[in-house]
């Protein structure tokens, strides 16, 4: 009995020893193959290209010696995405988009996933929204659209996607900062929203400054103000929301999570490389293709500041009714 139990221990020891090597060898080698960047939204929207971009400069400037492959997995508000890549738990081998959906939509949904079922690895930018009319509405000014709600309640209708989301606690924002009710009204993408704007279906839209400014330069829309602390260098013309007497601020993040429990120096190495590409010149046409603003954390400050806005959508949600 003795000598079966001692060579059960020897042949653990040796199994845990090469285990101890494969991880050792894994983690200094890291990455062996592709890493797989998953988009928790659509084609063609602002996060598909964030991560498309990204793999392109990976191809090009080898920031890993492995390549990223980007996959859509859109649906329930990023729901879809989200628990798929929460499931992926030790494996650093997966990325994840991630705006502010990854902390509204398992927090409305009641998800059995959150914050706690991530690694964050880091924040790139933010964009500063803008809120944006027809180019021949009737509304000229925010000063407009406030008057005119104030003696209309609810008639002023404003196209956004789901509750909780980026347009939604934009537009609640003017609400509350105004003492107006504005008519909400959802669609399914921000693509319907831009439709419904220009076909005069809605009054008032949010947009990141990327679309909001080429709509702008096509004339056919006119943006009415920033929800920034200061007017944006590629768009001086447009006030902010705080200079037309709303205290209205509101940025949404571009940043990249991984699944829960990876190991540490995977982490790093994710991070080193990241940090890396926003050196690159793709970065920086990005930025300035899209108009965003940089606002680079490293995993830990990226994880900070994802539980601080974890605390203020708590707050802003319930305030909005969406939250018990």
């Amino acid at each position: 009995m003795k000598t079966s139990v001692r060579r059960l221990a020897v042949a653990l020891g040796v199994l845990g020893l090469a285990l101890a090597m494969a991880v050792g060898v894994g983690a200094a080698g890291f990455p062996e193959k592709p890493i797989q960047l998953i988009v928790h939204a659509a084609a063609g929207g602002g996060s598909d290209i964030f991560a498309r971009t990204l793999a392109a400069a990976n191809d090009k400037e080898k920031f890993f010696p492995q390549p990223i492959v980007v996959e859509n997995k859109p649906g329930g508000s990023g729901a879809i995405a989200f628990a798929y890549v929460a499931g992926k738990k030790g494996d650093p081998y997966f990325l994840l988009t991630a705006v502010t959906s990854l902390i509204t939509t398992p927090m409305m949904r009641k998800a059995p996933y959150g914050l706690k079922d991530f690694t964050p690895i880091a924040n790139f930018a933010v964009d500063e929204y803008m809120l944006m009319v027809k180019a021949d509405s009737r509304f000229k000014t925010m000063k407009d659209v406030i008057a005119f709600a104030k003696a209309n309640p609810k008639k002023v209708t404003v196209g956004g996607t789901q509750l909780g989301s980026s347009d939604s606690v934009c537009a609640y924002l003017i609400e509350q900062q105004a003492g107006i009710q504005l008519n909400y009204v959802v669609f399914n993408s921000g693509g319907e929203v831009n439709a419904a704007l220009l076909g005069g279906h809605v009054d008032l839209a949010v947009s990141n400054p990327g679309e909001a400014l080429e709509l702008a330069k096509a004339k056919k829309i006119r943006n009415l103000g920033v929800y920034s602390e200061q007017r944006l260098a590629g768009a001086p013309d447009v006030p902010t929301m705080r200079e037309q007497g709303l205290d209205a601020l509101y940025v949404q993040n571009r940043g990249l999570v991984a699944p829960g429990g990876i190991p540490a120096d995977a982490r790093k190495v994710l991070e080193a490389g990241l940090q890396k590409y926003t050196q690159g010149a793709t970065f920086k046409k990005y930025m300035d293709d899209n108009m965003l603003s940089v606002a680079w954390m490293d995993g830990p400050s990226f994880g900070a500041w994802l539980e601080k806005e974890h605390g203020r959508y708590q707050q802003i949600l319930k305030v909005m009714g969406l939250l018990k």
